[in-house]
């Protein structure tokens, strides 16, 4: 009689962190005798708002980029405070340079530090969009400029965090950034010194990717991941795949749309059955009379079933404080996302 062969691959949840929730991945592969426990890891943190932070998403990458840019904004808004409070004149077409003095020279130091800052810290997180996205993040690229200020071709925004990598200076002046000199490479496949990008090109770009990723893009990432995934698979892609799809449960409901179709609706009508037969056994209300049915309801956790065989997806959800779930196949489930929310932003501008 031949032996049973295993795939099975589950996460196991910790709470006894909190606020933290660990996770650690067990997996069956072949024999029954060939299991293991990995070290845990942390999914996520619940914040005291309620907000809960899940670790190595694109989300997370997403709102680390928005927020280096809105360190930006939030700057302007308070050195233009500083120079009304001094009296000196904002930048404008009749003003465009400041005059010297102690404000607007301590203003103009810190902006270059923040501008440096900035740049270093939303490149390294590009570069990563970049390997999950290579054909969307091959497009966004900005222009190299000369030292006479003319355009001299244009560079990826995944190409300045390789260069920043081996960087010899940085110089911030005015909007430019200038000299990223390598011990790679220059900007350019023809090298010259006081070559440059403009850093407002730079952000401008940068904002494009952020708000420009859908909901399309993260699932046929994860589509394909899935249909690779094996109790053998390799413990990062095992993690990733699952912090993603824990997390995708968020963009059905945050979306701000009625949830009018998806795995989520399929849930919630299964929910109205049950309480229009509860409320009325024999059948349809009386007359035909329409029945109002309020629910509260949990962002929906999405992850896989363990016996990978089956090749299924789990939506759990807790609706009017009882927990319900659904188990679809991974072919309609994906296929399911991506009619209902195809084109939904992975990552939308704050309101206000």
């Amino acid at each position: 009689m031949a032996k049973q062969s295993y795939n099975i691959l589950q996460v196991i949840y910790n709470v006894e962190h909190k606020p933290y929730l660990y996770g650690a991945v067990h997996r069956v592969h072949g024999d029954l005798n060939n299991q293991k426990m990995e070290k845990p890891f942390v999914v996520s943190k619940k914040r005291r708002v309620g907000e809960e932070v899940v670790y190595g998403t694109i989300r997370r990458l997403l709102e680390k980029i928005a927020f280096q840019i809105d360190k930006l904004k939030r700057f302007q808004l308070e050195a233009q405070a500083k120079l009304d409070s001094a009296g000196i004149a904002p930048l404008g077409r009749e003003n465009p340079k400041l005059p010297e003095s102690e404000v607007s020279e301590r203003i103009l130091d810190d902006q270059e530090a923040l501008m440096e800052d900035v740049l270093i810290n939303t490149a390294v997180d590009v570069r990563i969009l970049s390997e999950i996205f290579p054909k969307r993040l091959k497009k966004a690229r900005v222009a190299v400029y000369d030292y006479n200020d003319q355009s001299n071709g244009q560079i990826e925004l995944a190409k300045i965090a390789d260069l920043l990598v081996h960087n010899r200076y940085i110089c911030i002046r005015d909007e430019y950034v200038v000299d990223l000199l390598s011990d790679e490479s220059f900007m350019d496949i023809k090298p010259q010194m006081g070559l440059k990008i403009n850093f407002l090109e730079y952000i401008a770009e940068v904002e494009k990717v952020v708000y420009g990723l859908t909901v399309k893009d993260l699932v046929s990432k994860l589509w394909g991941m899935i249909k690779k995934l094996s109790a053998s698979s390799n413990i990062r892609d095992i993690i990733y795949l699952h912090q993603n799809l824990y997390t995708l449960g968020g963009l059905v409901v945050d979306n701000g749309k009625p949830i009018s179709t998806g795995p989520l609706k399929i849930v919630l009508d299964r929910v109205a059955f049950k309480y229009l037969e509860e409320k009325n056994p024999k059948g349809s209300p009386p007359d035909g009379s329409q029945v109002q049915f309020n629910v509260i309801f949990t962002t929906p956790r999405f992850r896989w079933e363990p016996d990978l065989d089956q090749k299924q997806i789990r939506i759990e959800v807790q609706v009017n404080d009882k927990p319900e779930a659904l188990v679809m196949g991974y072919e309609e489930f994906f296929s399911e996302l991506l009619k209902s929310y195809g084109n939904t932003k992975l990552y939308t501008r704050p309101v206000g």
